[in-house]
């Protein structure tokens, strides 16, 4: 009887942590008690005013420089340097266009000065922006539910050890499986708001246009290509259409022979 007490005690403090681990009945006897009040909603506020903030800050750039691999290898060698990381990198070339689009990861603290040194030693900066996004509420409501998920699970495990039946046992494993699930998922998402709070986004695309004298010669071969692979393409397809032409051929000689007779 003890254990269904405790067992009891337990499962409102779950609905107090926003889960019910028994439908039913307990759940409408509950929802008036654990309605919120305007009073704590000012509280919760508050508290995070005081903490310190949380933001999300993201950057884009595109550049127009003289040459588009030196322009990335210095950017590579800036962001290494301050401890960042390259995420993927990409390389287009359309008519006389040449384009290196490159996605590195950059301490948040620095990414002002990095986009800063990135403008400076650009030939011209043809876009510029910054994006960031405050998660301080959701980053500390997270982190407090997760500690009261630790500790429900702390509790779960001590009743469990004075379960004295099957029934009790089960039902026991059963609520310490879901709040394990709970605590792992919100763990994660934690992990994921620090790394990204930590480290910034930065989008850098590097851009050039050729000349027309500096890609002439290129352009030339290929161009010569092109007009062998035609040729190539023609002949397969007369070697595909012999019985047509051979048709074609026999039908227009027949057909001038009956002409010459007839006159």
């Amino acid at each position: 009887m003890q254990i269904i007490q405790l067992f009891f005690f337990l499962s409102v403090f779950v609905l107090a942590c926003g889960q019910s681990p028994a439908p039913g009945m307990r759940d409408s006897m509950m929802q008036t008690e654990l309605a919120p009040s305007p009073s704590m909603d000012k509280r919760v506020a508050d508290e995070s005013t005081a903490l310190s903030r949380k933001k999300i800050r993201n950057g884009q750039l595109r550049l127009r420089v003289n040459d588009v691999r030196r322009a990335a290898e210095d950017v590579r060698q800036k962001v290494l340097t301050v401890g960042g990381e390259i995420q993927d990198e990409q390389e287009n070339s359309y008519n006389r266009t040449q384009e290196i689009y490159l996605t590195v990861r950059v301490p948040a603290n620095l990414l002002d000065s990095i986009m800063a040194d990135l403008c400076q030693e650009a030939g011209k900066v043809e876009n510029r922006s910054v994006s960031e996004s405050d998660i301080t509420e959701v980053y500390y409501d997270t982190d407090a539910r997760l500690v009261q998920k630790r500790a429900l699970e702390k509790r779960y495990l001590e009743i469990l050890q004075q379960a004295k039946n099957v029934e009790d046992l089960l039902a026991i494993e059963r609520e310490l499986n879901q709040v394990r699930s709970d605590i792992e998922s919100m763990d994660g998402q934690m992990r994921s708001f620090d790394k990204q709070v930590a480290m910034s986004t930065l989008v850098v695309s590097l851009v050039t246009t050729r000349s027309g004298m500096d890609n002439f010669f290129s352009e030339l071969g290929a161009a010569f290509g092109q007009g062998w692979t035609l040729l190539l393409q023609f002949l397969l397809f007369l070697a595909s259409g012999w019985a047509v032409i051979l048709f074609l051929g026999a039908s227009f000689w027949l057909l001038r022979k009956w002409r010459r007779n007839r006159r």
